[in-house]
C-alpha cells in the first residue's frame, strides 16, 4: 500500500467519523494524561511559574479593621510538555481551551486571607499553546489584611484613622511545594492597573503598587518556601475630604485643655494614672465619657459592661 493511498485513506476515515481537529487533539492529549502530578521539564530544571495580578476594582476599604476588598485577575502561566503537539499533524491547530479541572492546577493560596474562603468566582478554562504553554487567568474577590504607615511626624492626620498611609499587601504561594519544587517568577514589578475602573465613594487613591518574590524557612522543613507579594499603598484623596491637614500644635494645646476641663466635669471617668503625661484624650473619648456620664450620674460600676466603652485602661472602672 502505498504512502499516498494510507494519507487519503486516513483523511476519508477522519471524515466519515466526524470527528473534529480539536475533538482529536483533545482525546489525544488527555488520553493517558495523569492531572494529579506536577509538570517536570524534561531538561531537569526547576519548574517555574510566573504570576501576575491585576486590579479591576477596590471594592471596599475598611480603615479600621486594615482590610481592603478588591476585584482582580491573577494570571499564572506555565509549562506542561504533556500537552505539547505538532500543529501540522491537527490541522494546524496551534491553541486549545481545556476546562481547568482536566489537568493539573498549582495550588496557589492567599495566605493574609481575611475572608471566608480562596476560589475563584466561576469555573474557568485554561488555553494550551502548542509548545504545552498553559495561561490560567481565574476572577477573583479578595480580602485581605493591611498595615499602617505612620507619618514621618508621628503627628496624626484627622481623616487618615491615626495614620496617612494603608498598606496592603497579598501574600500568594504554593501550599505545598516547596520552591526546590516550583520556583515563582512575578510577571511584572508591578500590579497590572490597566483595567482598574474606581475605588469605594473616591475616598483614597492608589500611591503606588509593586511585586516581589520572597522565600522563607520554617522549622518545620528544610526547604525554603516561595511566596510573591503584591502590594497595594493607599492614601487618603484629597479631592474627598476637604480638609486633610493634620493636627496642628494648636489643636493638640487646645485638646490637652479639653483633657483637664473634662478630667474636673467627670473625674471618676478619667484615669490620671494613664493621662500623667498629659496627652491628650480624643474627641470620640469624650463623647464617649459623656454619654457614660449622662447614662451613670455617679461613676462607672462593676456591673457595666466594658465592652462598649472604648479603650478600658483611659477610664476609671468601679
Amino acid at each position: 500500500m502505498s504512502l499516498i493511498y494510507m494519507v487519503l485513506l486516513s483523511a476519508i476515515l477522519n471524515t466519515c467519523s466526524g470527528e473534529m481537529p480539536r475533538e482529536k487533539l483533545t482525546k489525544a492529549l488527555l488520553e493517558n494524561y495523569v492531572k494529579s502530578v506536577k509538570p517536570e521539564p524534561s531538561d531537569g530544571s526547576r519548574f517555574n511559574l510566573t504570576v501576575g495580578l491585576t486590579l479591576v476594582n477596590l471594592d471596599d476599604v475598611d480603615a479600621d479593621d486594615r482590610v481592603i476588598e478588591t476585584h482582580s485577575y491573577m494570571d499564572h502561566t506555565w509549562r506542561d510538555e504533556r500537552l505539547a503537539w505538532e500543529p501540522s499533524e491537527f490541522n494546524d491547530v496551534r491553541v486549545l481551551h481545556l476546562p481547568a479541572n482536566s489537568v493539573w492546577i498549582p495550588d496557589i493560596i492567599l495566605f493574609n486571607n481575611a475572608g471566608d474562603n480562596f476560589k475563584p468566582m466561576i469555573d474557568m478554562s485554561v488555553v494550551v499553546y502548542s509548545d504545552g504553554t498553559i495561561s490560567y487567568i481565574p476572577p477573583y474577590h479578595l480580602k485581605s489584611f493591611c498595615e499602617t504607615n505612620q507619618q514621618p511626624t508621628g503627628v496624626f492626620n484627622k481623616f487618615s484613622h491615626g495614620y496617612n498611609e494603608l498598606v496592603c499587601k497579598l501574600k500568594f504561594g504554593s501550599w505545598t511545594y516547596d520552591g526546590h519544587e516550583m520556583s515563582l517568577v512575578s510577571r511584572s514589578p508591578q500590579i497590572d492597573m490597566s483595567e482598574f475602573r474606581r475605588f469605594p465613594a473616591d475616598k483614597f487613591q492608589v500611591k503606588s503598587t509593586s511585586a516581589q518574590v520572597d522565600q522563607k524557612m520554617y522549622p518545620c522543613c528544610p526547604e525554603p518556601y516561595e511566596t510573591v507579594g503584591f502590594t497595594i499603598v493607599l492614601t487618603n484623596n484629597p479631592k474627598y475630604h476637604h480638609d486633610s491637614s493634620p493636627i496642628s500644635a494648636e489643636d493638640i494645646v487646645e485638646a490637652q485643655v479639653q483633657a483637664h476641663a473634662q478630667a474636673q466635669v467627670y473625674p471618676r471617668l478619667y484615669n490620671r494614672k494613664y493621662h500623667h503625661d498629659s496627652s491628650p484624650i480624643s474627641a470620640e473619648d469624650i463623647a464617649k465619657a459623656q454619654v457614660q456620664a449622662q447614662g451613670h450620674p455617679h461613676g462607672y460600676h462593676h456591673d457595666d459592661s466594658p465592652e462598649d466603652f472604648g479603650r478600658h485602661d483611659r477610664y476609671d472602672f468601679f
